[in-house]
């Protein structure tokens, strides 16, 4: 049986970034029409947009009829006028919208029917949910299909939006961590668990028994970056973007975690891991790891200053700049060796506690 893996990323759709995002605005991108913002009054058209296979509002029970109608424009624009009413206006979170990835072993009426159950578990906690089905082509040339569960961040009842639904709050800095937000318990890890056994359910049903999509595979490790189709093209050229150098990097710390795991396994079964003080130890190891990176870097950066500035300078520059410049290095690579002196002490000296 082949053990895989979905994506299953999260972004906010907020009035607090440097162009805010509009509810309508984001509806009309999601079903594939055109939608009068009335406050703004103002047409949002993706009529044209290609890939859209279905799109439909789901709602509790207890939602106002018009929840029930797959009204987009009256959606769009009750989110905007619920959180008109709020303090932080400006500043204000209108929902949360989860892109995720479909089994491409599943035919799109499969999908489909796939997405309706995911949006009513949404439902059972007393939220509305607007649900999309796209697909476009993937970087590797098949079909990319991946669905929009586009969440307004307050519960429903009999007269539209209500309180804010607190538990798709990230944790903000300075607040207490609460194991309902943040973490294995919180509710959005749960989410993606109860996805992932919406997936399987439908692959059985369909009499696929040779895929099982795990949850686990992924947890405990850093999520990457969306890498589309452009950035696909540009990585096979050899051009390093920015989302491909995080990547990267984040498939470094993934593997160190990894490493750093086992090695904790190891030690708890030979006995030393219930030492005093022996689990303060280990995060300060894994702490250690990430300075040691750092002075790596810094360390290789000084290298390549020292190779290209000075070894071979521009032709306009003069003697005097070039001595200068020559110093510089010297002192860049001196203080990152010495800085990794310092960090080696360290680890000596923790050891003989």
């Amino acid at each position: 049986m082949v053990n895989k893996s979905l994506h299953f990323g999260t972004s906010v759709i907020s009035r607090s970034k440097s162009k805010p995002d509009n509810a309508v605005a984001a509806c009309a991108y999601r079903s594939g029409k055109n939608l009068h913002d009335e406050k703004l009054d103002k047409t949002h058209n993706y009529s044209n947009k290609k890939g859209i296979i279905s799109a439909e509002i789901f709602a509790p029970e207890n939602a106002p009829d018009w929840m029930h109608e797959n009204n987009w424009s009256r959606f769009g624009n009750e989110i905007e006028k619920a959180e008109d009413g709020h303090n932080r206006r400006n500043s204000a979170v209108l929902a949360k919208d989860f892109q995720v990835a479909a089994p491409r072993e599943l035919s799109r009426e499969q999908n489909w029917q796939l997405a309706q159950e995911f949006s009513k578990k949404i439902n059972s906690r007393g939220l509305a949910v607007a649900t999309a089905y796209h697909e476009t082509k993937a970087s590797d040339g098949k079909d990319n299909p991946h669905f929009h569960f586009m969440v307004p961040m307050r519960e429903v009842d009999e007269n539209g939006f209500g309180k804010r639904y607190r538990k798709l709050d990230g944790v903000r800095k300075g607040q207490k961590a609460d194991p309902t937000r943040y973490g294995e318990q919180s509710e959005m890890m749960k989410l993606r668990r109860e996805y992932y056994q919406c997936v399987n359910k439908a692959l059985k049903e369909a009499g696929i028994k040779d895929v099982y999509y795990s949850p686990e595979k992924q947890e405990g490790k850093k999520p990457h970056w969306h890498k589309g189709k452009n950035q696909a093209a540009l990585e096979k050229q050899g051009v390093k973007t920015r989302v491909i150098k995080h990547n990267e990097r984040v498939d470094i710390d993934n593997t160190l975690e990894e490493r750093y795991g086992r090695v904790k396994q190891d030690w708890e079964e030979a006995g030393y891991w219930s030492k005093s003080g022996e689990w303060k130890n280990y995060e300060k190891y894994r702490l250690q790891y990430q300075l040691n990176r750092g002075s790596a870097m810094a360390t290789r950066d000084a290298s390549q200053k020292t190779q290209s500035n000075v070894a071979t300078p521009p032709v306009n520059r003069s003697e005097k700049a070039t001595e200068r410049a020559r110093e510089q290095a010297k002192l860049g690579a001196r203080q990152s060796h010495s800085y990794q002196e310092r960090v080696r002490h360290k680890e000596d000296w923790d050891r003989s506690r």
